[in-house]
């Protein structure tokens, strides 16, 4: 471990929309230094306790003291291993609390304290080296990264094994049950589930991915680990990665040799909805990243596939550039940010904005119309309303304000590049309803006001004045409040998506009756609004906003239907101040006329 500076043209690399491989190795080594800190942290913190006598900490420790020596290289490459990363940060979180309830714990601490030894019998095997060091069993399992997991036959949930090497052999036994580890630890055996890894190669540029689904360790909290991919799913992985892996190298090649370097596992996630995918990431996990599989789309597919692995690594490397330098400080505040469903804290926004600066950057480079036109449109009007709301934050740090204002430079000349007509007015439905739809669903109008409006609506009298022409109070500001409830509120972009990508299948929901039954929170009015047809958008809406409880969403889409058939108005009521519609409307013994209620709205 050595103290970490960042040069000028690493740090130039790092505020940029673009990955560079340079900068990957400096945080892979950044992280590495982290890693030997968490684990100084833990020997210091745990030393003593009858709960490190019982893991033989002392004994696991000796064992990679010694090994390391003569192999520091396999001693690295363990530690990196995501799976070490969440254990590590998350046993030195335990050890740290003032008070520790170890009764409340799901996993005793003698055997969190016994994964060092599972990571010194890894180092171990990788070096070569003959050696002897019990480990401790969780449920009738032994993990080791980078390796895989041994089966043991015992019916204890916690337990303990030994495992050994002698003449090259490696072999666990514990509960009864001896297993031998394969030559080639990839490769499933008798008692033994190999650590696979997903490989492609194009073009001189080979990527390795550990497919990580037999950690006990989640890489997102509330999140169960990966179960084992069945062989069918491992081989369809492969196949994904086999066919986006030559588009990625050969169309953005910075991209593909960052990832080279420093992108490591893949946590397999089953498929949610189409081009509904889900993505995520763990700054204690450097280089692993959680994908849902992806649709079956063979002529996006690989297009698709690419920019998630893009997307979460930016996240990976912000994490390793926050852990070196901090870039905001701590913020009670929430923000709108056009790519989440709920308010995000100041440190989620500036993630955002880093993370889908290169991902608009990704889809620039794809061309100008379908999709990628789309992608292009919808993610730099978002950043732009981002980066604006970051750039002069005051608990940015000075490193926080120069990456806002690198993005914002980087990213404010794409306004005026040429996208098509078609994917340009998609995006802009699409991002006013989003932002619509999270007002309507996070903001609040005060009480008071609210009641006075619904009985102006009621005595026949105008909007925001008296009788006599006068604002009785002025108009508050609305008062955030999360609503948990709020959930795909980027219907309209998916919709949009489906639309480029598959018109047939767009035209036969269009017809179809009930389309959310294959389209999540989708509604028919949705549907005429993307394929142009506002005049029979403003009817499906006004029918569905009729009926008591409807969605908070179909203000914001009835608005914008509004505004396309020229009544602008009114659109504008809804789409400006969609949470007054919604105050007023719950107030009223019954459903008013929507369209009414947005032409009495809107200021005079």
């Amino acid at each position: 471990m050595h103290h970490h500076q960042l040069s000028v043209s690493v740090l130039r690399s790092l505020l940029a929309t673009t990955e560079d491989d340079t900068a990957v190795a400096v945080l892979l080594d950044v992280e590495y230094s982290r890693r030997l800190l968490l684990m100084r942290g833990i020997l210091d913190s745990c030393a003593g306790t009858p709960e490190a006598e019982a893991a033989r900490v002392g004994e696991a420790w000796r064992l990679l003291e010694s090994v390391e020596k003569r192999a520091p290289e396999a001693v690295r490459a363990v530690l990196l291993d995501p799976q070490v990363g969440l254990w590590a940060a998350a046993l030195f979180r335990r050890l740290s609390r003032a008070e520790r309830d170890e009764s409340a714990q799901d996993v005793p601490l003698w055997v969190e304290l016994g994964f060092l030894a599972q990571l010194a019998a890894t180092v171990s095997i990788m070096a070569g080296a003959p050696f002897r060091v019990r480990v401790p069993v969780r449920e009738g399992t032994v993990f080791l990264p980078c390796l895989g997991r041994a089966r043991l036959d015992t019916a204890e949930r916690w337990g303990t094994a030994e495992v050994r090497a002698q003449d090259g052999v490696v072999s666990m036994v514990g509960g009864g049950t001896a297993v031998t580890l394969p030559e080639d630890p990839e490769r499933d055996a008798p008692g033994w589930e190999g650590l696979r890894r997903l490989r492609a190669t194009a073009e001189g540029l080979t990527l390795t991915l550990a497919i990580d689904d037999l950690g006990s360790y989640p890489a997102v909290s509330g999140l169960a680990a990966s179960r084992r991919l069945a062989p069918e799913g491992f081989a369809d992985w492969q196949r994904w990665v086999s066919a986006m892996w030559p588009l990625l190298v050969a169309d953005h090649r910075a991209d593909a040799r960052a990832l080279c370097t420093g992108l490591l596992s893949l946590v397999p996630l089953p498929h949610r909805e189409r081009l509904r995918g889900r993505t995520a990431s763990s700054s204690d996990a450097f280089g692993c990243v959680l994908l849902t599989e992806p649709d079956e789309d063979t002529a996006v597919l690989p297009a698709q596939l690419g920019v998630a692995l893009i997307h979460e690594f930016r996240h990976t490397l912000l994490n390793g550039l926050i852990f070196l330098a901090p870039l905001f400080e701590d913020c009670g505040d929430l923000f709108y940010a056009p790519w989440r469903d709920d308010p995000r804290p100041l440190g989620g926004l500036v993630h955002g904005a880093y993370a889908f600066s290169g991902v608009a950057r990704y889809w620039r480079a794809r061309g100008e119309e379908g999709l990628a036109g789309f992608e292009f449109a919808l993610l730099r009007d978002a950043l732009d309303q981002v980066l604006t709301t970051l750039r002069d934050h005051p608990l940015l740090t000075p490193l926080g304000r120069r990456l806002c204002e690198a993005l914002t430079e980087q990213t404010a000349p794409w306004r005026a590049e040429p996208v098509g007509q078609h994917e340009v007015n998609l995006a802009r439905l699409a991002s006013a309803h989003h932002h619509a739809t999270w007002r309507a669903h996070h903001l609040h109008t005060p009480k008071a006001y609210a009641q006075a409006l619904a009985q102006a609506w009621q005595h026949g009298h105008r909007a925001h004045v008296d009788d006599s022409g006068t604002p009785p109070v002025p108009e508050p500001e609305p008062e955030l409040r999360t609503d948990p409830g709020a959930c795909r509120l980027d219907t309209l972009a998916l919709l949009a998506r489906l639309s480029l990508v598959d018109p047939a299948e767009y035209a036969r929901l269009l017809a179809d009756d009930d389309p959310a039954a294959q389209v999540p929170g989708a509604a028919s009015a949705d549907l005429a609004l993307v394929a142009g047809d506002a005049k029979t958008a403003v009817k499906l809406y006004a029918e569905e906003l009729a009926v008591t409880g409807a969605r908070p969403a179909a203000w914001a889409g009835l608005g914008l239907a509004l505004t396309e058939t020229g009544e602008e108005a009114a659109g504008a009521a809804l789409t400006s101040r969609p949470e007054l519609a919604v105050a007023v409307s719950r107030l009223l013994p019954e459903p008013p006329d929507p369209v009414a209620l947005a032409h009495w709205l809107a200021p005079r």
